[in-house]
């Protein structure tokens, strides 16, 4: 996994929660976003909207994968890592 894509996905995570006043636990690839971050799904959203203007890539666009199979932090960093490799 490219760690550059993974350390902006873990930025954009606590930005996010951090405009929500969210507090959140140590960020591991297991963590499920929703369930334990607690992100709501306007959260989600924002997420992916901040994720897309920091690499440039929007994984949702296409049909190949679909935001609700994305339930961990693992999960979201290989779908990036994935989209930005492809558009390289």
């Amino acid at each position: 996994m490219s760690a550059d894509v993974k350390a902006v996905v873990i930025s954009v995570i606590k930005k996010v929660a951090e405009e929500r006043n969210l507090t959140l636990p140590e960020l591991k690839d297991g963590t499920e976003i929703v369930d334990e971050l607690g992100f709501t799904s306007l959260m989600v959203a924002g997420l992916v909207a901040n994720l897309e203007e920091e690499l440039g890539v929007d994984p949702f666009q296409d049909e190949d994968v679909m935001i609700t199979d994305v339930r961990t932090v693992k999960d979201l960093c290989e779908v990036y890592v994935k989209c930005v490799a492809k558009q390289g």
